[in-house]
């Protein structure tokens, strides 16, 4: 049985997070922080970003993160004050144990956030299980002969979440491995990318796509848009029990997928299309949930488009618009 972390998103489900008044944010010069370097790791996105002035830390973008969070040993290590706040669960079935942190300043090229409150848990077992996978373009996933180690670990410090993409225009170009921060008051987009609503609930975001498995028609379906996952598409087991999507056993491999919260249990195979707006995608490499508990498990969408779609394309989220802006390049 192969385990492997499919994503690290989360909802937290302990209590309302109330900041106490907006963050400050701060461009160095203009109304932008242009091409900021990222790391593109086992298809996740990662930033460097300071906390408190401290030494930069690698933070992973995560549209399925509901707050932005510190993991507990770097939150310990900064001497940050830490307020217990009940559980929360993740894609695994179980629960892990959520502190709150506040009147914290984050430091990236070009732009400070100044008064955040940060959700603070340990990211230790996801971590771990990067380390054991390698996940290509399409959401292939390889088991390594030996965990990576040194310098080909990526440490996963923190997540920047609904909130972080709350305050600025997201523009990811993985091609070039560069991000945009724009303020969402001056942005005007100029390209001509498919522009694709969304709809945001409960501190996610949301599309109507539908789908297709071989030989049936399309069923449309509510997927959440999830930077922090590593593959293309993932089925949540009531929509995939309800519309009989399982392949048969000899078409689907067995997963474990770990992740905050423990384990759960998923088929992996593939789908004959998902469409995004007016663009097709073909095959895409799919998890089948299975599981019984934990956001996977969840009636009320459908499924994650994760980064082995997104990353095919230049993405804009611009959350003042509620659009993400697919542009093939």
């Amino acid at each position: 049985m192969y385990r492997f972390i499919l994503s690290i998103s989360l909802i937290i489900s302990c209590c309302a997070v109330s900041l106490g008044g907006a963050p400050d944010v701060r461009f160095a010069s203009g109304k932008s922080a242009l091409n900021l370097p990222l790391r593109i790791y086992n298809n996740h996105v990662y930033l460097q970003v300071s906390v408190n002035n401290a030494k930069p830390l690698w933070f992973l973008l995560d549209t399925g993160i509901g707050s932005t969070i510190i993991n507990l040993r770097n939150a310990r290590a900064l001497g940050l004050k830490l307020d217990p706040a009940g559980q929360t669960t993740g894609v695994g079935e179980g629960l892990a144990n959520v502190f709150f942190t506040e009147n914290i300043s984050l430091t990236l090229p070009g732009v400070t956030i100044a008064h955040e409150k940060f959700a603070v848990l340990s990211l230790e077992n996801v971590e771990e299980c990067s380390t054991k996978i390698d996940v290509d373009l399409k959401g292939k996933i390889t088991w390594r002969a030996q965990a990576a180690k040194g310098d080909e670990q990526q440490p996963i410090d923190g997540v920047l979440g609904d909130e972080f993409f709350r305050l600025f225009v997201v523009e990811i170009d993985y091609a070039a491995k560069s991000i945009n921060l724009y303020d969402p008051k001056s942005y005007h987009y100029q390209g001509k990318g498919e522009r694709i609503p969304f709809e945001v609930r409960q501190k996610h975001i949301y599309m109507r796509a539908p789908i297709t498995a071989s030989g049936r028609s399309s069923i449309n379906g509510l997927f959440m848009i999830d930077t922090g996952s590593a593959t293309a598409l993932v089925l949540n087991s009531p929509f995939v029990a309800q519309n009989r999507l399982l392949p048969p056993p000899n078409q689907t491999t067995p997963f474990s997928i770990c992740g905050i919260g423990g384990d759960s249990q998923t088929q992996i195979g593939t789908l004959a299309e998902i469409r995004l707006g007016k663009l097709k995608i073909e095959n895409p490499m799919t998890m089948f949930s299975q599981a019984t508990n934990g956001v996977l498990s969840s009636p009320d969408f459908s499924g994650l488009i994760g980064n082995a779609i997104l990353r095919r394309f230049k993405v804009v989220f611009d959350y003042s618009r509620r659009v993400m802006i697919l542009d093939q390049r």
